[in-house]
């Protein structure tokens, strides 16, 4: 019998399942912080208008005003970062499918070695070969896992910026006719411990950049 067998029966399978469970928290971590997640259309539509109301009554800002926007309410609500968040779970979703599959051959192959390992159905020298081929799958395994975890984070972080730029392009545009001196972006936990509502442009510069976005 091959001494390696509780090896792969015990360990393997457990770190494999690690790898590719992995993913999923990594990807949704990250989604959690800047989107709305799992929202539908409707929900979404409600919690924009909620931004509109709860500062719909405030007066604008005079020319060259120190303003700012409600950062999470504003890419929480902003559309683009909804399509891309969507997008992006989509495919952890597809990557973390294929690897489970993908480990379930393996721990299929390695059920496989142990039967026969257990009942001297292989010869030493097979059980010998079997085992190498399950060391290099295993490390394959592991490879990609690590590999598309690299990928989502990459991705995450792209989709972030592609978000900010896309605000900021738009507040500079937006700025051209309300020449604000600053626009700041507000957020629990930032700098700003305090700020005048009525320095608050997030319910129109949300409106705004929702009608500009075009997907």
């Amino acid at each position: 019998m091959c001494i390696f067998a509780p090896f792969f029966k015990l360990i393997i399978i457990e770190r494999m399942k690690k790898q590719i469970l992995f993913l999923i928290p990594c990807a949704i971590g990250v989604l959690s912080l800047i989107s709305c997640g799992g929202k539908g259309a409707s929900e979404q539509s409600e919690s924009a208008a909620a931004v509109a109301q709860s500062t719909g009554a405030i007066m604008s800002a005079p020319d060259g005003s120190i303003v700012y926007v409600n950062i999470d309410s504003l890419m929480q609500n902003y559309q683009m970062t909804i399509d891309l968040s969507n997008d992006l779970e989509e495919k952890m979703q597809k990557l973390s499918a294929e690897l489970t599959n993908r480990e379930r051959r393996f721990q299929a192959n390695v059920n496989d070695f142990n039967n026969k390992a257990q009942r001297g159905l292989e010869t030493r020298a097979r059980l010998a070969e079997m085992e190498q081929q399950l060391a290099v799958e295993q490390q394959n395994l592991m490879q990609l896992s690590e590999q598309y975890r690299m990928e989502m984070a990459e991705e995450q972080m792209v989709m972030q910026r592609k978000i900010l730029q896309s605000i900021m392009d738009y507040l500079q545009e937006y700025n051209k006719d309300k020449r604000y001196k600053y626009i700041l972006a507000n957020s629990f936990g930032s700098n700003i411990l305090f700020a005048d509502p009525s320095l608050d442009i997030t319910a129109p510069v949300l409106e705004g950049i929702n009608a500009q976005y075009k997907r």
